[in-house]
């Protein structure tokens, strides 16, 4: 069923060649331009009508803090955990306000890249390189209402240039510590009709062990990646347009496993083994505004898989493939200047071939209304219904609203709403030890709200923000020996997340946040692991001439919880970057990442690189 339906979609997707990029969101705020976001209804809204919590990693972030992964830059949003087995590829994942990280939904523009062959669902950040990226935006909080099954905790949008009435491009080349090479290039252009824009990045180091060193590991453990990205399109007329987007990345990662002791025991130590992944995410869109523009409406194609292979020399020691077809109806109505709807329907097929040869589909119908009658205030209240060819129907509900006093420069948000997450293939399927796959597993379920306040002082140079945030969860899936898959745990996040943002001067800014999360099992109020109590951001940026710039940024990851009793200690990490323009053409940058060689580890027996130096040049023409 899956193939037939990749057939249709594959033959549209060619009709649809040559298209252009979706209305993405503006850049950050600049002269005087509110910020536009479009993750937290699926449609343009300025920041400060949007009740949920959302922040924005803007293009400009990304290239003056010197990312290599897109991993590095998430690790600075409140709220959010990164942990990665090992670094370099090292299997990455990312979890929202103490949800698990396979209950955040991740996007590729507008196409949903979570594994549906993993065990939980999740996506594997380890590849996801920050090339070609416009913004990333990233949504806290509960959202199935838009975004459906997997998005208890969050949702997370990442989305790539679009093309240009001229033609530009760029390139650049770094070298560094492990014999760390990575280069990519961009080029965009285009009419006023027509429009593309192409990235490629080559990334290939030796690596660290990725078992810890401390423990007698010595072996490097390298890394290789390819990443394509191409967003296409072309305007029919002023009321009508087509878009083509796909992202493609292609890696290979030497990993550490268990291995046998002289004692007979298993532990985490040097292996030979290599894993191998290819990932796709392409899209085809059309858009038709109709009435002036009272109605819009987006239909789309979008597909995405993952296949994975582990090999120990020649022979294959594992594989899984996950594939996810949407088909997907978007509409937007403006009833008057104060109300506007929101409508949807997404038909959604998933399959992982390696557990179930049979792909499973869900339907589902979703819609929102808001009002923004009152001068400052924003209400949002929305509805959606699922249908599991599974477990049957599941109904969530979500209101929100937000003040703006502007007088004050104060904003007021508040939101409640309703997640689940759908049992994955593995889970359904998966049988052993004498008992047999459960057909009667539930979504799981989460319930949560929030209320926060920002406040900006001294002519909006200053912006001071605090949120509380408290999430309930049941029906939690879980696996044991005895019973395989069940629906028998529950779990409670609650927490409070403190951010500020300064411009000191012309020169000179300054951000950071800091995240208190006390999540625990409801049933034996013990602490959910690999998640912090307490977490920490800052940054200082500094532009003090036209060319020259750099940025220090520090960042704390508090104690937390492992397995079983075990614990993984606090650490800090200072990371430092500079740039230097020769001329309108050609710029020079480095920088040092893990400054104070800090001694640290993100999962209990992996490890992670100590001081480290890498340095580049960057062309735009």
């Amino acid at each position: 069923m899956l193939k037939n339906s990749l057939k249709v979609s594959l033959a549209l997707t060619t009709a649809l060649a040559g298209v252009s990029g979706a209305a993405i969101a503006e850049e950050a705020m600049f002269d005087g331009v509110e910020e536009v976001v479009v993750t937290a209804s699926r449609r343009e809204q300025p920041i400060t009508e949007v009740a949920k919590s959302i922040d924005v990693i803007g293009e400009d972030d990304l290239r003056i803090k010197q990312y290599s992964f897109v991993l590095d830059a998430l690790q600075s949003v409140p709220g959010v955990t990164i942990n990665q087995n090992g670094s370099f590829g090292g299997v990455a994942t990312v979890s929202i306000r103490g949800a698990s990280s396979d209950q955040t939904v991740v996007l590729i523009d507008g196409v949903q890249v979570n594994d549906p062959s993993a065990t939980g669902g999740g996506y594997n950040f380890a590849g996801l390189d920050p090339n070609g990226i416009e913004r990333i935006e990233v949504l806290r909080g509960p959202q199935a209402v838009l975004y459906g099954s997997d998005a208890m905790g969050g949702v997370i949008n990442i989305i790539t240039k679009s093309g240009g009435d001229a033609l530009g491009d760029s390139a650049f080349a770094e070298y560094g510590s492990y014999n760390s090479l990575r280069t990519g290039a961009n080029i965009s252009g285009g009419t006023e009709r027509i429009s593309f824009n192409l990235a490629g990045t080559y990334v290939d180091t030796d690596g660290i062990s990725s078992a810890a060193r401390e423990n007698g590991n010595t072996e490097r453990d390298g890394f290789e990646s390819l990443t394509l990205r191409g967003k296409m399109g072309i305007k029919l007329s002023e009321a009508a347009r087509l878009e083509l987007n796909a992202n493609y990345i292609d890696s290979d990662k030497e990993i550490d496993g268990f291995a046998l002791q002289g004692d007979g025991s298993y532990a985490l130590g040097d292996t030979n083994e290599v894993s191998k992944s290819e990932e796709y995410a392409l899209a085809a869109r059309g858009f038709l505004d109709l009435f002036d523009g009272m109605l819009s409406n987006t239909v789309s194609i979008e597909y995405s898989e993952i296949d994975r292979k582990s090999f120990i020399g020649d022979a294959e020691t594992y594989g899984a493939n996950g594939e996810r077809l949407n088909l997907d109806y978007l509409g937007t109505l403006t009833v008057s200047e104060d109300v506007s709807l929101t409508a949807g329907l997404q038909h959604e097929e998933v399959k992982a071939a390696s557990q179930d040869p049979e792909a499973i589909s869900t339907d589902s119908i979703f819609g929102s209304v808001t009002y923004t009658g009152i001068e400052g205030l924003t209400l949002t209240g929305g509805v959606r219904h699922d249908d599991h060819e599974t477990f049957g129907g599941n109904t969530s509900f979500e209101a929100a609203a937000a003040y703006l006093v502007e007088e004050t420069g104060t904003r007021i948000h508040a939101t409640w709403g309703e997640g689940f997450k759908a049992p994955t293939i593995f889970q359904l399927t998966y049988f052993c030890c004498g008992f047999d796959p459960n057909p009667n597993l539930k979504p799981e379920q989460t319930e949560a709200w929030e209320v926060g306040v920002e406040q900006s002082v001294a002519d909006d140079r200053i912006t001071l923000g605090a949120t509380y945030f408290d999430r309930k969860t049941q029906d939690l899936i879980i696996f044991t020996f005895t019973g395989g898959y069940q629906n028998v745990s529950r779990a409670r996040a609650k927490g409070v997340e403190l951010t500020l943002a300064a411009d000191i001067s012309e020169t000179l800014s300054f951000n950071a946040n800091y995240t208190y999360t006390d999540a625990k099992d409801r049933d034996t109020d013990s602490l959910l692991a690999r998640r912090p109590k307490h977490q920490a951001y800052a940054a200082l940026v500094w532009a003090p001439t036209e060319k020259l710039s750099g940025a220090v940024s520090v960042t704390h990851n508090g104690r937390e919880l492992d397995s079983g009793t075990t614990f993984v200690d606090d650490w800090t990490r200072v990371d430092l970057r500079a740039a230097y323009k020769l001329n309108d053409t050609i710029e020079l940058y480095g920088r040092v990442e893990n400054l104070f060689d800090a001694d640290y580890q993100q999962v209990l027996g992996y490890g992670t690189p100590g001081a480290s130096a890498f340095g580049g040049i960057r062309a735009r023409f």
